[in-house]
């Protein structure tokens, strides 16, 4: 079987879309995690449609040895990109939501999770929020707002002032003393 007869295959049933999708989910991650750390999550949201329409336009192109039938039939090879971008971020959604091994949080770490949201990047959003509600567990001397602005000052996104540190810093503990208290 030749590499064109494959190809005819994987269009005929449709999984050249399924290929293409579960592809453009990888090199997605793989962008979100390197090049893209810092972007923000609305370009993200619309990346696996781009991609995917890129990577159905490159495939559509090779197949029909032409990329001038891409031009040419643009509207189909749109609609077939932004499948391809559906069904990418519908395995996204898969992967996190059943595959994906999730740490449990405590309801101290879920408050501070929340709570911090914005200011931690994404990738560590989790780590430091265990890490304060961890600092604000052992503390017995009263100056958990310090030692929470102490990690919140090393973990937090560039841009955002010691000030508002501080500030999210009180509203944590403030926030923990009334879930604490019933």
């Amino acid at each position: 079987m030749s590499v064109f007869e494959i190809i005819e295959t994987f269009s005929l049933y449709g999984v050249d879309i399924i290929a293409l999708s579960a592809f453009t989910s990888v090199i997605v991650q793989v962008l979100k995690l390197t090049l893209l750390k810092k972007a923000q999550k609305k370009v993200l949201t619309f990346l696996p449609f781009f991609l995917g329409t890129l990577f159905y336009s490159i495939y559509c192109g090779l197949y029909n040895w032409s990329f001038e039938y891409v031009i040419t039939n643009y509207v189909c090879v749109c609609e077939h990109g932004f499948a391809v971008g559906v069904l990418a971020t519908f395995i996204y959604v898969l992967y996190e939501q059943f595959i994906r091994c999730n740490t449990k949080l405590t309801a101290t770490e879920s408050v501070v999770l929340t709570l911090i949201e914005g200011y931690v990047p994404d990738d560590k959003t989790e780590a430091t929020a265990k890490a304060v509600a961890e600092a604000i567990a052992k503390d017995v001397t009263g100056t958990g707002a310090n030692k929470t602005a102490e990690i919140l000052l090393n973990n937090c996104q560039e841009g955002v002032s010691e000030k508002d540190i501080k500030l999210l810093a009180k509203l944590i503990i403030e926030s923990l003393a009334h879930v604490s208290t019933p």
